[in-house]
């Protein structure tokens, strides 16, 4: 072997020595273009090498990792226990009509043969061409993929995946949509979770919300469900409670109480049982829900009164008349009928990561949330539990009260008077530790009328009663409680003070394609849902996925300075409305002097009347001018700033590398001319 290792030696270095020897006798010119074809085949064997040996190796360089397996994934994909089948069908032909499908394509086939690799042969994958009237098209119509028009012959195009398990359950995902393709990793995954557990958890819902529609009390029309509802359902299982339940059955694994306005002391009792014995709670409590209002007042009751005393025995306090506003996090909206304007209106919240705390598992994957009217969570005094704080306000936030929002909201109003309170505000918050029952006396016993109490009976009971402290109120009356009554348990429970981020409105678009309608979520808020019942339901697996790259970025410069313009339009806004008023005043007392001053039909003005006019019209064009010139000032610092980024993104770069090479050149040939 030494041998062998000496002759190789020797020959390599005879022959590097030929090729020195061969090179020097290359005049300059030959000599560098052996130079370049040198060049050219080492790095066709360096990619052709790497293409081998590194084709597994990768780095994704976008901000929200679009292109990285997330944990979530990997979880799901290690726990498949049973092989499951996938078949990816894609048209050649739609991807020789559009680039962007192509792309994608091979985005969706590198991904699920990346799951097929990490999920150690389980999840089987075949990609299939359904060219027209093969088998292959009757297998993806059969299966329920939805085909795309292509030609004026008829024919049809596929982009979809079909998946089957063991048990021959399948899932279908009918057409990978560009508009989803940013969730492109979490429907698979969902796809093949679904597969991986047919079992799911099961959730009960208690609310006085349409959650699974109802019917508008203004036009007697039905209303659809709730897009949250179907996600909830592609998880769960769910359970309607009755808001008059004794008992929560032991079969549900997380319950969701929403806005239970109809909410009974005897279900109360349930629900805090229920918690204490170990069952898992999301509470949505809010001081006014928006997307239901006329529904609500159709079942009102003492129902968020009693879920707060739930509350406030668990750690945390909730005020029904405050709520929570936020100049910061401010949403613009349009108000007005006849004349409509848009503003920030400070108390519908456009929540940032800067607002869901980091460490909570719940933050992972979520970017933005939309809230309308949110409540103030605080620590109750003497509590027992830990509150941890999932969402806040940023410090510029206020507290005002619920009176100034909802139908009779002014935007405008609330944004002049505002002023910042410098503390956060707690929107959202996790309860967990030990905690008391709020019903010591089991389960409480309604208020018996007493016909023969005359009214000075009845003024001294309340005496006695505003005498007694908070504790005392809220203690159910004197009984013994019933067999297995617990007294103390662990609480683990989210409490999130908005109802109105499980509505429509805030969180999704609507859009139909091809027959098809498609559901693009604007924000986070459905996902923040699913994520907190997964969390609590014991399987935190998908949370990483939910809505991954769906934030809209905006420039902060660009937002700053349209703020500011704006706040310097609301101000010549408000000038230019009391300097109308003041020209409209007038006009009045002119036309009464003119209507006193009139004779024979004829109506004298006087110079002075006359100057007066001209005078408030002439400061009312002035002012208008000068909105115009505030507008296009805006406009102006905006497309300014547009330019200058173009010209970075698309010359910037160009340029500095230009002035590399030639002070590279200039470097090297100064170099030279030293050297000789």
């Amino acid at each position: 072997m030494t041998d062998f290792v000496s002759r190789l030696g020797a020959y390599l270095s005879e022959a590097f020595a030929g090729l020195v020897t061969w090179a020097a006798r290359l005049t300059p010119a030959r000599l560098a273009w052996s130079g370049l074809a040198l060049a050219a085949v080492t790095l066709l064997s360096v990619n052709l090498i790497a293409s081998e040996t590194m084709s597994g190796w990768k780095a994704d360089l976008t901000q929200d990792n679009l292109y990285t397996i997330s944990p979530g994934s990997v979880t799901v994909l290690r726990s498949i226990d049973e092989p499951i089948q996938a078949h990816l069908y894609f048209s050649k032909k739609l991807g020789e009509l559009s680039s962007t499908y192509k792309s994608y394509f091979q985005r969706v086939r590198t991904l699920l043969e990346e799951f097929q690799r990490i999920s150690g042969g389980m999840l089987e994958l075949t990609i299939l061409d359904p060219e027209p009237f093969s088998d292959a098209e009757d297998q993806a119509v059969a299966a329920g993929l939805s085909g795309r028009r292509i030609n004026a012959e008829g024919e049809m195009a596929y982009f979809g995946l079909t998946a089957l398990n063991s048990t021959d359950d399948q899932q279908v995902i009918p057409i990978f949509s560009p508009d989803r393709e940013n969730f492109v990793e979490y429907d698979i995954t969902k796809l093949i979770h679904a597969l991986s557990n047919p079992k799911k958890p099961r959730v009960g819902v208690m609310t006085s919300l349409p959650l699974d529609g109802g019917q508008n009390p203004m036009t007697q029309q039905e209303t659809p469900p709730w897009v949250v509802m179907s996600q909830i359902r592609e998880f769960f299982d769910v359970e309607t409670v009755d808001q008059s339940a004794k008992e929560i059955p032991s079969r549900i694994d997380v319950l969701l109480v929403a806005q239970p306005t109809q909410l009974t002391p005897e279900a109360a009792y349930a629900i805090d049982q229920y918690a204490l014995k170990g069952g898992k709670l999301l509470v949505l409590i809010d001081p006014l829900g928006e997307s239901a209002q006329f529904e609500l007042m159709q079942k009102q009751g003492e129902g968020r009164a009693e879920l707060a005393k739930l509350l406030k025995t668990w750690g945390i306090d909730f005020d029904p008349k405050t709520t929570a506003a936020d100049i910061r996090h401010a949403r613009r909206v349009q108000f007005g009928r006849e004349d409509s304007s848009v503003t920030e209106f400070v108390a519908w919240l456009g929540l940032d990561k800067s607002n869901i705390d980091q460490r909570d598992v719940l933050s992972s994957g979520i970017e933005s949330l939309n809230l309308a009217s949110a409540g103030v969570l605080s620590n109750a005094t003497g509590a027992t539990t830990s509150v941890t704080p999932i969402l806040s306000t940023s410090p510029d936030a206020m507290v005002i009260g619920t009176d100034k929002v909802g139908m009779t909201a002014d935007p405008v109003a609330l944004l002049r008077n505002y002023v910042p309170g410098g503390t956060p505000l707690v929107l959202a918050a996790r309860i967990s530790g030990e905690a008391k029952t709020t019903f010591p006396n089991g389960v409480p016993k309604p208020e018996k009328k007493d016909d023969k109490k005359d009214e000075t009976q009845k003024d001294e009971a309340k005496k006695d009663d505003a005498a007694k402290p908070d504790a005392a109120k809220d203690a159910a009356p004197a009984g013994t409680p019933p067999p297995g009554h617990v007294a103390t348990g662990r609480i683990n429970a989210i409490v999130v003070a908005d109802t109105d981020l499980l509505a429509d409105r805030f969180w999704v678009d609507a859009r139909e394609m091809m027959g098809q309608q498609f559901v693009i979520p604007s924000a986070g808020n459905g996902a923040f849902i699913v994520g907190a019942l997964e969390n609590l339901s014991g399987s935190d697996a998908l949370i990483a996925l939910r809505g991954r790259g769906i934030r809209e970025r905006t420039f902060t410069l660009v937002e700053d300075l349209r703020r500011d313009a704006e706040r310097k339009f609301r101000e010549k806004e408000e000038a230019l409305t009391a300097k109308l008023k003041s020209v409209e005043q007038e006009l009045e007392k002119l036309q009464a002097t003119s209507a006193a001053a009139s004779t024979g039909g004829s109506v004298i003005v006087s110079d002075q009347e006359r100057e007066a006019v001209e005078r408030f019209t002439g400061e009312m064009l002035d002012t208008r001018r000068e909105l115009r010139q505030v507008k296009l000032a805006l406009s102006q610092s905006i497309n300014n700033l547009d330019g200058w980024l173009q010209f970075a993104n698309i010359a910037l770069v160009p340029i500095l590398i230009v002035v590399f090479g030639l002070a590279w050149t200039y470097w090297r040939s100064r170099r030279t001319a030293a050297k000789s």
